[in-house]
């Protein structure tokens, strides 16, 4: 027992090492742990210092007196001088430790207890900033700002409640939303919350609310739920003025600004919805009828467009009188479209359509204006002759297309000829692009004679067209598609090129100096280049301005006189001849024998046809009435398409001083006419004028529809 006593001293000296060695190297290891706790180690360190050399002394003195070590320690370690060290170690490791809290702990502890303070101070004074903020966020918010219960009675609602709503927000809360929402956004809105409690946030969606003085607000609103409050917050924004932006633009898309009408996409909406809904239902057809002003241009180009819109607004008011059972939309310029929704029979919707061409028909009274216009109208009848909205408006369009080709003011209904023909017109136009870009065309020449002794005194030069399939092709087969071509103008600038060329190198070789004559397009006037291209023509060739004749026919004078007369006017004055073609067989006023710069009128051949022996004496009198009137207006007169001696020997008796026609030659390839030419001035350098002349009389074997 005595041994263990003795013992003991040293298992609590080797514990305390332990201890001490643990502390050290975790100290080397990382000192960066003893930054906050470096107080608290070191009265472990002086007490566990103290311990070991406490029990370090005990340890050796019994172990002396027990014969762990020499006897002779014992008397040493007795000694009253060493019996106090202990004692004094306890004295010194407890005023090291005071020193240690008086010193160090104390004044620490107060730091952290300010940095505390300080801490809680500043966190305290960030919330109540952040409550202060939040408090005027939601009294100044021009949103709306809602927060209710469960139920959804409101707890608390912002001041922008009054100018959003009328009511103060002591008069919403406590009360139940459903008494302001409008009534059918109530299973919505209900459905919006349901979805907010599954943890959910609602965003986006939109609840109308009902105004305190009636009116209606769409509110825009987000909103989240709170579990543990157990509380909606929401978020709303007044729409009204979005609601108004998008409603004006709704306006501009699908309404015409000018007529109040809808507009084509208004239309494409609407037949679309009509077909998908009778979709399969042959018994309930519906027509459309599209419409377009005949002449409004002339109002807009005279008058002025200010004119020109009451005009619009004025046909829009009287369209929509026509019927209750229809509706009217503007797509265009001048294009109106009628929809009528239950009508199938044809002959019905053609009456209706007709009604509506002679309301227009009548006068328009207008800013002091008095007014006359009328329009042309194209049918198409679901599903008859379309079952979609393209095909549907397509074929009324080209129903249009045929009533305006027929002279305008008609109404047609579509028929399926009518799409062939469109097809072949778009192939044709693509044939003829590729025919200007492959210098497919080529001229021949006709003669143009006088009367009196047969000579050659001109030539018109006529276009043909050298397919690669079909050969040589006459104008009449495409002169027409031609003109409304895109290659219109760059055709017409070559014709006027190559017969210029032309015929001054018949002149360099020395055969007569015929003149050249040259038909042009409508398109060369719209152009505005008409003159220069005249002059380039000219220039590049040598030939004399007096030495060509430029053709022009009715379809170029009527309805752009403005545009017709300036050029004309400056070509005559450089010398050039200005002939009237094809005149007797149109509209055209006799007036712009007068108004325009002419030289000559070539009288159609369809008058000269009916020249015989047993013609009938209005016939002959029509062509009597053109040669005097020419005469008296100082006018050449030409006569075309003369085939027979009889029509020749009764224009020379009448006076008509100029003959063409397959009585002296066909049209002529370039060097075919050349050689026609020489045999004329062989013939004339002989001496035999009457010979001349009856050489170039031969029997036609072959009268095309255009020369």
């Amino acid at each position: 027992m005595s041994l263990a006593a003795a013992l003991i001293y040293w298992v609590i000296v080797a514990l305390w090492l332990a201890v001490l060695t643990t502390v050290c190297v975790a100290f080397v290891r990382n000192p960066r742990t003893f930054g906050a706790v470096r107080l608290l180690l070191s009265v472990i360190v002086i007490d566990t210092v103290r311990n070991i050399i406490e029990n370090l002394y005990f340890g050796l003195y019994f172990g002396g007196q027990y014969g762990l070590f020499p006897a002779s320690i014992v008397g040493v370690l007795g000694s009253p001088v060493y019996l106090i060290l202990p004692k004094l170690m306890n004295v010194v490791a407890a005023c090291a430790v005071f020193g240690l809290l008086v010193l160090r702990w104390l004044p620490s502890a107060s730091k952290e207890r300010s940095d505390a303070d300080a801490n809680v101070h500043e966190k305290t004074e960030a919330l109540n900033q952040e409550a202060e903020e939040r408090r005027r966020l939601f009294e100044t918010s021009l949103d709306l700002i809602l927060v209710t219960d469960r139920s959804g009675i409101f707890v608390r609602v912002s001041p922008s409640s009054l100018p959003t709503l009328g009511y103060r927000p002591e008069e919403m809360i406590g009360h139940s939303g459903a008494e302001f929402i409008y009534p059918e956004d109530l299973e919505s809105t209900r459905h919006e919350m349901q979805f907010a409690r599954k943890g959910q946030h609602t965003r986006n969606f939109e609840t109308r609310y009902v105004h305190k003085n009636g009116r209606i607000v769409s509110l825009g609103w987000s909103g989240v739920w709170s579990e543990p409050e157990q509380k909606h917050f929401f978020f709303g924004r007044d729409m009204t003025e979005r609601k108004m932006a998008e409603e004006q633009l709704r306006q501009l898309a699908h309404f015409d600004q000018l007529t109040g009408l809808p507009n084509r996409v208004s239309l494409r909406d609407d037949i679309d919805k009509i077909l998908k809904e009778r979709a399969g239902d042959s018994a309930r057809p519906m027509t459309i009828a599209t419409f377009d002003l005949d002449g409004f241009k002339d109002v807009n180009d005279t008058l002025g467009h200010p004119v020109g819109d009451r005009l619009l607004q004025e046909v829009a008011r009287r369209l929509t009188s026509v019927s209750d059972e229809m509706r009217v939309y503007r797509l265009g310029e001048d294009e109106f479209v009628l929809l009528l929704k239950n009508c199938g029979d044809p002959l019905v919707a053609t009456e209706v359509a007709e009604t509506v061409l002679n309301n227009l028909t009548a006068q328009f009274d207008l800013d002091g204006h008095r007014l006359f216009i009328a329009a042309s109208a194209g049918l198409a009848i679901a599903p008859a002759h379309g079952s979609n909205v393209d095909d549907l408006l397509a074929n009324a369009d080209l129903a249009l297309y045929d009533a305006k080709a027929a002279g305008g003011r008609l109404c047609r209904l579509y028929v399926p000829t009518l799409r062939a023909r469109a097809k072949h017109r778009r192939e044709l136009d693509t044939e003829l692009r590729r025919a200007c870009a492959k210098q497919e065309f080529v001229l021949y020449f006709q003669p143009q004679v006088r009367s009196s002794d047969g000579a050659v005194i001109g030539a018109e030069a006529l276009l043909r067209w050298q397919h690669p399939e079909r050969g040589i092709l006459a104008p009449g087969l495409f002169i027409d598609a031609l003109c409304e071509s895109a290659v219109a103008i760059e055709t017409g600038r070559w014709i006027l090129a190559t017969a210029c060329k032309t015929a001054a190198s018949w002149r360099a070789k020395g055969l007569p100096p015929i003149r050249m004559g040259v038909n042009l397009f409508p398109a060369q006037f719209r152009n505005g280049s008409l003159l220069l291209d005249v002059e380039h023509a000219l220039s590049e060739s040598g030939l004399p301005p007096d030495a060509l004749e430029l053709e022009i026919t009715e379809n170029i004078a009527l309805g752009r006189e403005e545009g017709t007369l300036s050029p004309l006017k400056a070509l005559r004055a450089k010398g050039i001849g200005i002939a009237f073609d094809d005149f007797g067989t149109g509209y055209a006023s006799l007036s712009y024998l007068t108004r325009y710069p002419l030289t000559r009128i070539k009288i159609d051949r369809s008058f000269i046809q009916k020249i015989g022996a047993q013609c009938a004496v209005e016939d002959s009198a029509i062509v009597r009435s053109i040669i005097v009137m020419g005469r008296n207006l100082g006018l050449e007169v030409i006569a075309e398409g003369v085939e027979t001696i009889a029509q020749a020997q009764f224009l020379e008796a009448e006076g008509c001083h100029e003959l063409q026609g397959f009585l002296f030659s066909k049209p002529l390839p370039a060097d075919a006419f050349e050689r026609f030419l020489q045999s004329g001035l062989s013939d004339a350098l002989g001496g035999g004028h009457q010979a001349t002349k009856v050489s170039r009389i031969a029997a036609p074997t072959h009268r095309p529809h255009r020369r």
